[in-house]
């Protein structure tokens, strides 16, 4: 027994011994992220995390603000000013705007930043919509190379802010041979013109996935720039030497940080570790449990300011109405059959569970935050008898007595068994374990199906899915539902995943955007959100808060409910700062 009592000891002490502390005087920060980027391509990547870092690495024309919610201008002298029409935008660049290599940031690079986001060529489908379905062209000042105006192509809510979006890119490092010079904004709306060799060429190697994952070619305007990428492991960002924005006053062109580390860690056991031995400054992604245990914790708040904050976005579960019918079957095509779903996920249960209470409801696809949300639909109580009558009703019954409801489809007996896709984590994993078992009761059968975020994200946009759990992250400003919720964002395989939509609700989509009248606007809101939820494509589940945990080796750790939640490269060291060191054994 003391030989057992010794070994084990000998091996906590060997155990801590290979823990190589971090030096927290350093100035870099260390920032948890759950999994890499889907890449960092300026235009054809989508995720979240390509989000979080392209805020430090690329830069847009407006930005918003964090803490009123307003735009500001960013790399213009003020906020476009417009036309009696409303249709025309006029913008004027800063002077002091530079590319890497000293060049003069112009009107010039807006246009062909604008040109291949518009162009049905580049591998952007997911989000391409949003924008050509407003701008019509964007036009250079011939007398001053700083000013230009963009025109739309019809009175529009996001017309002001549109181009504002766009990650401008330099024209003379893509785009040398000015290629791009003779072919108009008409042409590259027009999906039928002509494509050369030349062109097509280009668009290859433009699209190619090096220019999302080697650092070498990931150009961007941000006092960031990508120096190492780890795959699985890290990304590591390094701040420019003469950035043309050190000496600014905007807060997202401070850069204090020398580095700036995104560390990816999955399992919330391996970063509540990390926060335990100091080796991470930021997180907004550890779990609730994790976090709220280790706010019980001396040593922990001696080092981290922490809270949870309310946040803009939604989980769901997408159901797919538009399956091929012959691999993924069409379980889910009867609007009943998907309410019925809605009637069987214990979301409460799983809140106060999962979440121990830090997250909140919602029945729309737009958040409670924001004023448009439409409060007058009922949240979906969990009922599994008024589930079973709905799938009575749709014809799915349980004709052998196996506890399976069966229904007959193109002559083929198909028991109701599929396959429900999440992204993988230990978290996910006991949410669909609980959502399987409560749809069981029902009488269906859902096959839990983990796999990563590319294959996921790859297998929702290619519709080849049954149903999944997962969620959108979304922002203050007006989320355009032209890419979640239009049908041409079916078909072309953006981000209208379910196959949602007719000519009613596209009708909404167009009525709220191609008005500046806010009554009209939100109107239209109210009856699209009533639509889906009628229609139900995804059952809403809640949105849970932010988890916040930052170093207090570092000043300005304001937090906020906009993503992402705090400007990492206003983290300024506090050289009088003293680490509290561990009180507990790891």
């Amino acid at each position: 027994m003391i030989k057992k009592i010794f070994l084990f000891f000998f091996s906590l002490l060997l155990i801590s011994s290979c823990v190589k502390k971090r030096d927290l005087s350093t100035n870099t920060v260390v920032a948890h992220i759950l999994s890499q980027p889907d890449g960092l391509h300026p235009y054809n990547n989508n995720s979240v995390m390509r989000s979080y870092i392209f805020s430090y690495t690329q830069k847009t024309l407006l930005g918003l603000d964090l803490e009123s919610l307003d735009y500001y201008p960013r790399l213009i002298t003020e906020l476009p000013t417009s036309s009696e029409d409303n249709k025309t935008f006029f913008f004027e660049l800063r002077d002091d705007v530079k590319w890497d290599d000293g060049e003069q940031v112009t009107g010039k690079d807006v246009v062909f930043s604008a040109k291949i986001m518009l162009c049905h060529l580049t591998n952007n489908s997911q989000i391409r919509p949003i924008y050509n379905s407003v701008i019509k062209s964007v036009k250079l000042d011939p007398n001053n190379p700083l000013k230009f105006s963009m025109t739309a192509q019809d009175i529009n809510w996001t017309a002001k802010t549109i181009l504002g979006g766009i990650y401008i890119q330099q024209k003379s490092y893509w785009d040398p041979n000015g290629l791009f010079d003779n072919i108009s904004f008409e042409q590259i709306l027009d999906r039928s013109f002509e494509e050369t060799d030349e062109l097509s060429d280009w668009f290859n190697d433009f699209n190619h996935a090096d220019n999302g994952y080697k650092p070498e070619n990931l150009k961007g305007l941000g006092p960031y720039y990508v120096s190492e990428w780890e795959p699985s492991q890290y990304v590591t960002l390094t701040r420019k030497e003469n950035w043309w924005g050190t000496n600014d006053t905007l807060l997202d062109n401070k850069s204090y940080p020398e580095k700036i580390i995104f560390k990816i860690i999955k399992e919330d056991a391996s970063s509540y570790l990390a926060l335990k031995n100091q080796e991470i400054d930021v997180t907004t992604n550890i779990g609730t449990v994790k976090l709220m245990k280790l706010r019980e914790r001396e040593y922990f708040n001696n080092n981290y300011d922490s809270d949870f904050l309310d946040r803009y976005g939604i989980s769901y579960i997408g159901l797919n109405m538009k399956p091929d019918g012959i691999k993924h079957k069409p379980f889910f095509v009867d609007k009943r059959v998907r309410r019925a779903v809605a009637h069987m996920i214990p979301v409460d249960e799983i809140i106060e569970v999962m979440m121990h209470g830090k997250a909140s409801r919602q029945a729309s696809n737009v958040s409670p935050l924001k004023k448009t949300y439409n409060d007058t639909l009922e949240l979906i109580p969990l009922d599994i008898e008024k589930a079973k009558q709905l799938l009575d009703e749709a014809g799915w019954v349980d004709t052998d007595g196996d506890n399976i409801r069966d229904k007959v489809i193109n002559g083929v007996k198909t028991p109701f068994s599929f396959k429900f896709s999440y992204m993988s984590s230990p978290t996910s994993k006991e949410i669909v374990l609980m959502m399987k078992e409560s749809m069981y009761k029902a009488g269906i059968v859902a096959e839990p199906t983990p796999m990563d975020f590319s294959l996921f994200y790859k297998n929702a946009g290619d519709h080849k899915f049954d149903a999944m759990l997962a969620g959108w992250g979304s922002s203050a400003a007006y989320s355009n539902p032209m890419q979640l919720w239009h049908t041409t964002s079916w078909v072309n395989k953006g981000s209208n995943f379910c196959g949602f939509g007719d000519a009613y609700s596209d009708a909404l989509i167009d009525e709220a955007n191609k008005t500046l009248d806010y009554e009209t606007h939100r109107n239209a809101l109210l009856k699209l959100q009533a639509k889906i939820y009628e229609d139900q494509p995804y059952v809403f589940l809640w949105i849970t808060k932010r988890k916040f945990a930052v170093h207090k080796r570092f000043d300005n750790r304001d937090m906020y409910f906009e993503f992402p939640g705090l400007r990492l490269n206003n983290l300024k060291l506090n050289s009088d700062y003293t680490a509290s060191g561990l009180t507990e054994d790891i």
